[in-house]
């Protein structure tokens, strides 16, 4: 095995119960500022890659290579929302990978930072973000990281935050790597893991 493997990683799950259309840019930007913070904790540069369709069409959304930067937090959040496309649009969810899933995937080496805005549309599980941090990073961090989860805690409406420790591979009772888990996974960790809430 190698020594990635065993590489522990700090996951936080901040869940909202609410509808709140944090995938709009005037909601997103909002928590922009937090997470470029926690971007800084990493050499390594920010990649944005997002899960966007049109109902009834079985085919994803192009939007081509965006590097962490307000322009492409503007492309993806508004490129395809229009007037005319509102209704029909549908948002998934956008990752943050640092570096980016392509080098992930070339070299088989979780990221250093690892951050994923999801849209589940479910009674308990809305909407929320998924942060993945490097445990030795967050220990060495923990000041900053533990004010900028608050912040965005406090800017999600009515969220809950909590953080367990896992491996990014499966393990133990995760069946999935940490960019794949299913909701019965994050609601798992959300009802059992460390919690701080915001309401």
């Amino acid at each position: 095995m190698r020594w990635w493997t065993y590489r522990r990683y700090r996951l936080w799950v901040i869940n909202t119960d609410k509808e709140t259309f944090l995938y709009k840019w005037d909601n997103w930007k909002l928590l922009m500022p937090s997470i470029e913070k926690l971007l800084t904790l990493t050499k390594e540069k920010a990649f944005i890659k997002t899960s966007q369709s049109f109902k009834f069409e079985n085919k994803w959304l192009a939007f081509g290579r965006m590097p962490w930067s307000e322009e492409s937090n503007i492309k993806w959040t508004t490129k395809y929302r229009t007037s005319e496309n509102e209704s029909r649009l549908q948002f998934y969810d956008t990752e943050i990978w640092a570096p980016d899933w392509n080098e992930v995937d070339r070299s088989n080496v979780p990221p250093d930072i690892y951050i994923k805005l999801y849209n589940l549309g479910f009674k308990s599980i809305q909407e929320g973000l998924i942060i993945a941090i490097p445990r030795r990073i967050a220990v060495r961090q923990k000041e900053l990281i533990e004010s900028e989860l608050t912040q965005l805690t406090k800017l999600i409406p009515n969220s809950t935050q909590a953080m367990i420790t896992r491996l990014w591979y499966p393990w133990w009772r995760f069946n999935n790597q940490i960019q794949d888990m299913n909701p019965q996974e994050l609601e798992m960790i959300i009802n059992e893991g460390d919690k701080f809430s915001h309401k």
